[in-house]
C-alpha cells in the first residue's frame, strides 16, 4: 500500500470509548464494531483526511514501533476498515 494514499472516514458511526478502545455502531447496517487501542488511534487520526505517511509519522512518534512494521500493520487495519465501508482510500494523483 502506497504511503501517499489518503485515508478518509466514510462510515457514520455512533461511537463510545471504553478504557481507551472504541465501540461503534453503524445504525444503517445494524453493525457493531470493537476497535483495539491502535485501531482506535488510527480512527481518531482519520477524523480529517490524512495520508498513510502522515498517519504513520504520528503513530511512530506515539508508540514504540519501527516505521516498516507500523506501515505494514496500519495498512492491514485500513484494508479491513475499507472492506467494512468505514474508510475510503484514494490516491491523491487520481482523487477519491
Amino acid at each position: 500500500m502506497s504511503t501517499d494514499l489518503i485515508i478518509r472516514r466514510k462510515g457514520n458511526l455512533l461511537e463510545a470509548e471504553v478504557d481507551g478502545e472504541l465501540v461503534a455502531l453503524e445504525v444503517e447496517k445494524g453493525s457493531c464494531y470493537g476497535f483495539n487501542r491502535s485501531a482506535t488511534r488510527i480512527w481518531q487520526l482519520a477524523e480529517q483526511p490524512i495520508s498513510l505517511s502522515s498517519l504513520c509519522d504520528r503513530l511512530v512518534g506515539e508508540y514504540d514501533v519501527d516505521r516498516a512494521r507500523c506501515e505494514e500493520e496500519v495498512a492491514g487495519v485500513i484494508r479491513e476498515l475499507e472492506r467494512e465501508g468505514l474508510l475510503e482510500v484514494s490516491d491523491p494523483a487520481t482523487g477519491p
